[in-house]
């Protein structure tokens, strides 16, 4: 705006000024105040323009809150996500149910709970699919492997999927969704046999580590979506060449199976998830009772 109130005209209530004629502009001074106006909205254009195309229009208006806010899985097309596309294998009820118990215990403890106080658990309405890297496993890893998913299926009622073998290797940091690898879904659960120098938690007298990532969603939702079995390779081996070597790799298996659905060490030493060798080789009633409670979790076809 002009400073006598008006780009058009004089203002019609002048300020009082002797000196009269700065009252009302002269041609010239009109002229070169609308040449700069117009200079101006110019400028202003170029600069909307060039924000617009570099989306500084676009954030100014959509606010800091929007750019904060993760996009859902599914909104990005595939190759640009960060999640899968949600609800994949997720069925409308159970895929199975834990087997009524014969007799329950309080010695199981769950390694994540919700605020409700119920487990993280995984969705029971979908299949939980592994692979397997057997590159430094014993010759005979396939059916202790099947036999300890088996008993750990059977206790939750979870379904397994066995996917095949894999190259991936144990890490710390494991990405839970690796299109480039598995396709556009959570990452299975890995299995696999490694070394001290591969994972350094194995360092000592731990045969085994196991345990699962979740996933929680702005409705309050948790849910387990993929997890890692490691097993100590030369350990693993010196097992297998004792008397009940198959028995107690297998027990191994099952223990590490436990952490990955969301059992976590207990005191018990009656129990299979006690957090010391013992003699124990199969699940017992507080495990069945801890596994049983993780298999009847929600479903939900939003991750």
């Amino acid at each position: 705006m002009e400073p006598d109130g008006s780009p058009y005209g004089p203002d019609p209530y002048p300020p009082p000024n002797p000196r009269g004629p700065l009252q009302n502009p002269t041609p010239q001074i009109r002229h070169r105040s609308i040449a700069a106006i117009a200079f101006l909205l110019l400028v202003l254009g170029l600069v909307c323009a060039g924000a617009y195309f570099s989306g500084e229009v676009q954030r100014t208006w959509t606010g800091p809150a929007a750019q904060s806010q993760v996009p859902r899985p599914g909104v990005l097309p595939f190759g640009q996500r960060q999640d899968p596309l949600p609800g994949r294998e997720e069925a409308d009820a159970p895929l199975g149910t834990p087997p009524p118990l014969q007799r329950t215990s309080n010695s199981y403890k769950f390694l994540a709970v919700k605020d409700d106080g119920t487990p993280v658990a995984y969705s029971p309405c979908r299949p939980i699919h592994y692979v397997v890297n057997s590159t430094l496993a014993p010759a005979s890893w396939q059916p202790l492997v099947e036999e300890a998913v088996r008993q750990a299926s059977l206790a939750s009622g979870l379904k397994f999927i066995y996917d095949g073998p894999t190259s991936e290797v144990p890490t710390s940091n494991r990405a839970g969704y690796q299109p480039e690898m598995y396709g556009d879904r959570w990452a299975p659960v890995l299995i696999a046999w490694t070394t001290p120098e591969q994972v350094p938690r194995l360092a000592g007298q731990t045969v085994g580590l196991g345990g699962s990532s979740s996933i929680g969603l702005s409705n309050g939702y948790k849910a387990y979506v993929t997890g890692t079995v490691s097993l100590d390779e030369p350990q693993f081996a010196g097992i297998m060449d004792s008397p009940q070597g198959k028995e107690i790799g297998v027990a191994v298996i099952m223990h590490e199976l436990g952490h990955v659905l969301g059992l976590d060490h207990v005191d018990d030493p009656r129990q299979l998830m006690y957090d010391q060798a013992s003699w124990v080789r199969q699940y017992a009633a507080g495990d069945r009772t801890g596994l049983a409670k993780l298999g009847t979790g929600p479903c939900s076809k939003d991750f």
